[in-house]
């Protein structure tokens, strides 16, 4: 186990800038922090770095014990502080490798369009997860990878392909897919019996809903029925309540 105790350290540096997007695209890593997370990574994830607090190592000592000396460093509270994005961190961070994202069609997906908030992102992840969605596209959303999306995911993140990608992409990729979208005006989720599989199911951002350039090109417009004084519901759980009845209900 290596030993850093200095805040300046040009390594502790390059660690401390993978909370910005550029960064991890750049080095093609990310963080994940927490114990919860980090004691259940999936083997076949790839880790580059762990990173423990000097005053937990014994408390972390199972999670230690997979992975080879060479690649854990002990680090001062000051330095944990640093590379760590949460106020008061947990004691354990790792680095690990971006997978490569690939697409088979034949299989439901989720269109993620402009979808900025880290809790939403994490919440639909999870959700595409109980519900066997393996791919999720992602056109101008917020970075998947971040330090915010990643820990909300509960480690969903590794379970799904979210592959960022452009409009005129999506649509080629995904002919023959039945496009769904929802909106008030579309047709009652929970009656309509005419949706085909597979589907790809779109969201948008809670300012300014679906883009105008999907909504053309839908297949079928859907809405989930409300009786109280709302006018419309959170992108993660309106993704959630409509992926479920499509997944489970019909």
């Amino acid at each position: 186990m290596k030993v850093i105790t200095s805040t300046s350290n040009p390594f502790i540096q390059k660690i401390k800038s993978l909370k910005d997007k550029e960064a991890r695209i750049l080095f093609n890593e990310f963080i994940v922090e927490g114990e919860n997370i980090v004691k259940d990574l999936p083997d076949f994830v790839e880790v580059d770095y762990v990173f423990v607090e000097d005053t937990k190592i014994n408390q972390y000592q199972y999670i230690l014990d997979r992975y080879s000396d060479e690649i854990v460093y002990s680090v001062s509270q000051k330095v944990m502080k640093l590379i760590s994005d949460t106020t008061t961190p947990s004691g354990i961070l790792v680095v690990v490798k971006k997978k490569t994202t690939t697409f088979k069609k034949g299989s439901n997906v989720v269109v993620l369009d402009g979808v900025s908030d880290p809790g939403n992102m994490g919440t639909i992840i999870r959700t595409c997860v109980a519900c066997g969605v393996k791919d999720i596209f992602a056109i101008n959303t917020v970075d998947s990878t971040s330090p915010k999306v990643v820990r909300s995911t509960m480690g969903g993140i590794f379970r799904v392909n979210v592959i960022p990608t452009t409009y005129e992409e999506l649509f080629s990729k995904l002919q023959g897919y039945d496009l769904l979208t929802l909106d008030m005006n579309g047709k009652d989720i929970f009656k309509e019996n005419n949706i085909k599989k597979p589907f790809a199911l779109i969201v948008g951002s809670e300012a300014h809903g679906v883009s105008k350039i999907l909504k053309e090109k839908c297949t079928t417009i859907l809405s989930l029925p409300m009786v109280g004084q709302i006018e419309s519901l959170n992108a993660a759980v309106s993704l959630s309540v409509a992926l479920y009845n499509l997944t489970f209900g019909k």
